[in-house]
């Protein structure tokens, strides 16, 4: 649209200005309104042709109204689609390009529209596949569902960003159509299972990124066909294996982030063929680890990450020579060897993380002299004549990083030293700690939790006014695009719980957490670690889509993995406080948190990541004895002179009285002394109150020792009481013994015990509660079946195989469970699964090869040689997890499925279905299509090895979780067994003992093979045994 020509200025005189303007006027009058009369005056000047309006293409215009419809978007303007629409709207996040036509108009074609950030909900709309000139598609942080359509497949997109919502399901193998695609975004989803081949068609990617999501398996060969890529990013993910090999196909990576994806290193030597890179991030490797990387040609790095990789050896000199890096973080790792004097030369480099390494030698002078970022604690360094004796004030960390040579200096300040030594007297211990972490000073029900108001935390350590903790801060919010980062979280959410002071505000920390319980008294705490999350939202807008997952150590054992603030307190603002028993033998307590690079960074915005704690608790488990003054030492002395006969006597009748009364009574009370426990005790009255006094409302199952209820502590804790039934068929001793065992044993993937209570004649058990039941349940009972998808059911097999491997393997007292089944598979919130009942029976670390021991086992999951025989092994738990796994994968129970009158069990059709070459036949038809299939026959090939019927044939479990996770391959093992022959001998042995035994006998027979309906505990010992034995 032609501009108005601006106005003519007019600076004549006032007298002349009527004449003036009047001649003004003729000239334009006669310059615009046409021709001399007498053909003598100069030829006009054509007008300027008016300018061809522009409309939006009425197809693409009915396609944005029914788009605007189903999302509800307002701010499109469709009044003015004669003069394009949205297109002229710069805020409606719609470009248009706009060409001419025969037509009295320029037509106008969408090809890019922005809605992120519109916090729409609903699933993705297959409407924009109508729009057939659309290049750039941007949905990001929003709240769409399920999966991507189908029709986008026809899309000749280049940029889809999809990043930040709630889109779940397998890969959306549609995307693999749009070979168009430059720029792939979906990270912070839900998408699940393996990393498709397809990917390799998207051959014109140069931005691939698919972060913060839950994808399983290795990385597919076929990421090496995308040879245009500058930007890969597949941090925390759940995949499996060995970084690849082929990254010199991939040269032009500038950016490229592996953090928290659970892959295995070695970094591969392929790796130093990208020398273009500029961002480098590598963290959380698995495996046993490998020398540092040849990094010398990647001189253009600009952020550097390597950290818990298990990388030893010395740090190469040449990183001290690159003049652009800006970030260098090595922590973590095995580094030995001096920091390299070219590092001198980094004064440019904001931040330098060499923490938890085992350096030597002295601490450079440069370095303490930085006015940057540095942190060097958790090292084995040595004092030099100019080294600090104390640790230092401003931005370098030097906590424990003086090897355990130092701790007998007495001229080194502790906070160097290793462990960080208490330096008090007997006098000054403490016997308790309480913080409000990143809060102020609180009083909640008459207890003082001191004040922890330290902004900063990059590279800080803290020791509060009393000297009786201190903290130690490690790291900075990386891509926050914030110089000075806040590591002091404050709610926006109005929180009405008692106890809100704790909660308000909380210390962040982008990487590692140290808090230090200083001057302790020797013995066992109970710890309480209060969290709440304060940084997402519990509203409908993509800041509730976050996920904060961190692990929890104390003493140096996790305690705590891939803990998510949010699942485990089942809200968002909602407090859930974690309990753990530990002891102290130092005078030391050590809590860290550390980000192990999972979850999201970029919800709700960039650096949005890393632990998160509000509150720590530390109690006695012990009572104190009050001190002695300097007068009643000397009445105590005289009172002790006089009174040593009367009480000598007094005590003489008092222990006959009592040997008496003990005979009388049950062992329990000696067993239970007996017991180095590792848990709380918990008073009758605490559990009446958590119970309801044990009101049948309250009551979630029966066990192997009786009645289950749920119940709440007074702190809000929730927990399953296990009460011993006095018609336990168990009994005391048992109940003792899983005591004094399973208060050792802590693993992620078994029920966690908090504690017991012996008072009077009652034996409880103060278990974690466990949201979802158990696995039975959630598989095999109609009314409270849960929608298991393929990636929750393998997770759940891989924790229990994890949880047996731990028991049989890695514990420090072994132990065979003897009654793996789907019962006994608790799930939590999460649906992760955890293993309960443990503790019934153990193997000696000795020359004992078996147990022969009474037979109690359940019907359908009791391994062969162990119901016929009563021969105990481990593998007799790996019998029964083949079978629990058949049952996950099937959705089918053992002992009730029978295909036809043929076969007796499932793990007898199972076996059939191999031998045909169909066991993916058993997958449960609830999954559709949406299975990894490589993952299934893993699963269920995995399965029929574990219930092969000779034991020395099935794999320890710490094989299995190999197998399971993709790190072993599974046909060398099938190919050296008959598979088929051994799983089907059991079925066979079966069908020729059916056929000899009497109408009788058969009931009793009937429980090994598997033939009833209902799973029950038997004695093969006084039933089945005797009938084996005259075959």
């Amino acid at each position: 649209m032609a501009s108005r020509p601006p106005p003519c200025p007019c600076p004549c005189p006032c007298r002349r200005l009527f004449l003036v303007c009047l001649l003004c006027f003729l000239l334009l009058t006669e310059a615009g309104g046409g021709h001399g009369a007498g053909g003598g005056a100069a030829e006009q000047q054509a007008p300027a042709p008016a300018p061809t309006p522009s409309r939006l293409f009425p197809p693409e215009e009915r396609v944005l109204r029914r788009i605007a419809a189903k999302l509800g978007v307002l701010h499109w303007d469709f009044a003015a689609a004669a003069a394009g629409g949205p297109c002229q709207d710069p805020a409606a996040g719609v470009d248009c390009h706009c060409t001419s036509s025969d037509s009295d108009y320029t037509v106008c074609h969408v090809i890019h529209i922005d809605l992120r950030r519109h916090n729409f909900s609903g699933e993705l709309p297959p409407d924009f596949a109508d729009l057939p000139y659309l290049l750039h598609l941007d949905l990001s942080r929003s709240l769409f569902h399920g999966g991507v359509p189908s029709q986008w497949a026809q899309m000749k997109l280049q940029a889809l960003l999809l990043m930040g919502n709630r889109l779940s399901g397998p890969f959306p193998i549609v995307l693999t159509s749009i070979t168009t695609l430059t720029h792939l975004d979906i990270e912070g989803n839900g998408f699940y299972g393996p990393i498709p081949p397809e990917i390799g068609h998207l051959t014109h990617l140069e931005r691939l990124v698919i972060s913060a999501n839950e994808f399983t398996g290795p990385l597919p060969p076929a990421l090496s066909l995308l040879t245009n890529l500058t930007d890969l990013r597949i941090s925390s993910n759940n995949l499996s294996g060995r970084l690849p090999h082929f990254w010199e196909n991939l040269a032009r990576l500038q950016t490229l982030q592996i953090e928290g994806s659970l892959l295995e290193g070695p970094i591969p030597p392929s790796l130093s063929k990208l020398t273009n890179l500029h961002d480098l991030r590598i963290s959380d490797l698995r495996g046993s680890g490998s020398p540092f990387p040849d990094l010398s040609g990647m001189s253009s790095l600009n952020k550097l990450v390597l950290r818990n990789c298990s990388i030893s050896g010395s740090i190469p000199p040449y990183i001290g020579t690159w003049t652009t890096l800006k970030h260098l973080d090595l922590s973590f790792n095995k580094l030995s060897g001096q920091i390299p004097a070219s590092f001198a030369n980094m004064g440019r480099v904001d931040y330098i993380y060499l923490t938890a390494n085992s350096l030597t030698g002295d601490i450079p002078g440069w370095l303490l002299r930085r006015n940057k970022i540095a942190d060097i604690s958790f090292n084995n360094f040595t004092m030099g004549s100019s080294d600090p004796n104390q640790c230092l004030p401003g931005s370098v960390n030097l906590v424990e990083s003086y090897s355990s040579d130092m701790n007998s200096s007495s001229s080194v300040q502790s906070c160097l030293k290793r462990n960080f030594p208490c330096v008090a007297s007997n006098g000054q211990y403490r016997s308790s700690l309480h913080i409000n972490c990143g809060g102020k000073e609180a009083t909640i029900n008459g207890v003082k939790y001191e004040a922890d108001t330290t902004p900063k935390g990059a590279s800080l350590l803290y020791v509060s006014p009393g000297s009786n903790w201190a903290f130690s801060s490690t790291g900075n919010f990386m891509d926050d695009n914030i110089t000075d980062d806040s590591y002091i979280a404050t709610s926006t959410l109005k929180l009405d719980m008692p106890d809100s002071e704790l909660y308000t505000k909380a210390r962040l920390s982008p990487l590692s957490l140290t808090y230090y319980g200083l001057c302790m008294f020797s013995g066992s705490y109970t710890v309480k670690l209060h969290f709440a999350e304060i940084v997402f939202t519990n509203d409908s807008t993509f800041c509730s889509l976050g996920k904060r997952r961190f692990n929890v150590f104390i003493q140096g054992r996790m305690v705590l993995e891939d803990f998510d603030i949010e699942q485990s307190s089942s809200a968002i603002g909602k407090p859930v406080i974690t309990t753990f028993q530990t002891y102290v033998t130092n005078h030391t307590l050590e809590i860290q948190l550390y980000w192990a690079g999972r979850g999201t960074t970029g919800i709700p915005y960039r650096g949005s990541y890393g632990p998160l704690i509000s509150a720590i608790s530390v109690t006695p488990n012990f009572i104190l004895e009050p001190p002695e003054t300097g007068s009643s030492n000397k009445i105590s002395r005289a009172s002790i002179s006089i009174g040593i006969p009367i009480i000598a006597i007094l005590t003489a009748l008092a222990v006959c009285i009592y040997c008496i009364k003990k005979r009388r009574k049950s062992s329990k009370n000696k067993d239970l002394l007996a017991l180095d426990l590792q848990t709380g005790s918990f008073t009758l009255r605490q559990i009446k109150v958590a119970t309801r006094n044990f009101d049948l409302a309250n009551k979630i199952g029966e066990g192997g020792f009786g009645s289950v209820y749920k119940g709440l502590l007074s702190d809000g804790t929730v927990i399953a009481v296990k009460q011993l039934s006095t018609r336990s068929k168990q009994g005391n001793r048992e109940f003792v013994n899983e005591i004094g065992m399973i208060s050792a044993l802590q693993h992620p993937n078994l029920v966690k015990l908090y504690g017991c209570c012996t008072e009077g004649n009652q034996l409880l058990l103060v278990y974690e509660y466990l949201e979802n039941n158990c696995l039975a349940r959630a598989l095999f009972v109609d009314q409270y079946r849960l929608r298991l998808d393929w990636a929750t059911r393998h997770r759940i097999c891989l924790g229990i195989a994890k949880g047996l491997a731990y028991l049989h393997e890695e514990s420090t007292i072994r132990i065979v469970h003897r009654d793996i089944k789907a019962s006994n598979i608790l799930l939590d919130k999460n649906l992760n699964a955890k293993i309960s009942d443990f503790g019934l029976a153990k193997l000696n670390e000795d020359d004992h090869t078996h147990i022969s021991t009474k037979v109690a086992g359940t019907i359908g999951y009791m391994a062969p040689e162990y119901a016929m025989r009563g021969y105990l092994t481990d593998k007799a738990d790996v019998y029964s997890f083949g079978v629990v796994a058949l049952e996950i994968v099937s959705g089918k129970s053992n002992t009730n499925y029978r295909p036809n009158e043929d076969f007796v069990h499932l793990l007898d059709w199972a076996c059939v279905l191999h031998e045909r070459g169909a066991l993916l036949e058993l997958v449960d038809p609830d999954l559709g299509s949406n299975y990894s299939t490589e993952e299934a026959l893993i699963m269920l090939n995995v399965a029929l090895l574990c219930t092969t019927a000779a034991p020395t044939l099935r794999p320890k479990m710490s094989k299995v979780v190999s197998l399971l996770e993709g790190h072993t391959p599974l046909q060398p093992l099938l190919s050296d067994l008959s598979l088929a022959q051994n799983c089907l001998s059991t079925g066979g042995l079966c069908r020729n003992l059916w056929q000899k035994l009497s109408e009788r006998q058969r009931l009793t027979a009937q429980a090994f093979c598997n033939y009833s309906n209902e799973s029950s505990t038997i004695d093969i010992n006084n039933d089945l045994r005797p009938l084996v034995s005259q075959m």
